[in-house]
């Protein structure tokens, strides 16, 4: 006979596939963005020496996609765990007391986020009305980038964080999802 887990547990869960669901569409936006600047550059180098003449646009939109290829991966990589750490004080840790680091730094890391999140839909207003000298792109579509990669990271954080607690509160998973 199974036991059922704890409710907090099931909701932890619960939470993570949607974490892993906005994950996955994080890949997918990274890969396409990664393809579209690619391709414009591509695009760019055969125009610039078939028709010797350079399109005005395909550097800044490239920019643009390259700042959200960046924003985006920070929130990839926390959940993948390929953040560069100093691991020095970690490695040391064991136990509740690993556990309660890890809570830790992924509420620092979603303070981080917040701020992303706050001041990067200022830096969005300010744009606001402005488009790119040369291409006439607005600048608040280019600005975007740091509230999504903000509002993903408060996402992957708080997820990880509330891993944490529900193994400080109800002891270590019996799967491969263990923080200890």
């Amino acid at each position: 006979m199974t036991t059922q887990p704890p409710a907090l547990r099931r909701a932890i869960d619960a939470m993570d596939r949607i974490a892993q669901g906005i994950d996955t569409l994080a890949r997918i936006a990274m890969g396409a963005a990664l393809l579209g600047v690619l391709a414009m550059l591509l695009l760019q180098v055969a125009v610039r020496y078939v028709v010797n003449f350079p399109l005005p646009w395909v550097e800044e939109l490239a920019v643009y996609l390259s700042g959200y290829i960046a924003m985006i991966g920070t929130a990839v990589c926390l959940r993948m765990g390929f953040h560069l750490k100093v691991d020095l004080l970690s490695d040391r840790l064991f136990g509740r007391v690993r556990i309660f680091h890890v809570l830790l730094v992924n509420l620092v890391v979603a303070g981080f986020g917040y701020f992303l999140l706050k001041y990067g839909i200022h830096f969005v207003d300010l744009g606001a009305g402005q488009t790119s000298p040369s291409s006439y792109f607005p600048v608040a579509l280019g600005r975007l980038a740091m509230p999504v990669g903000g509002g993903l990271l408060i996402i992957q954080s708080l997820v990880l964080a509330l891993r944490a607690l529900d193994e400080l509160i109800h002891g270590a998973r019996g799967d491969d999802q263990s923080l200890s």
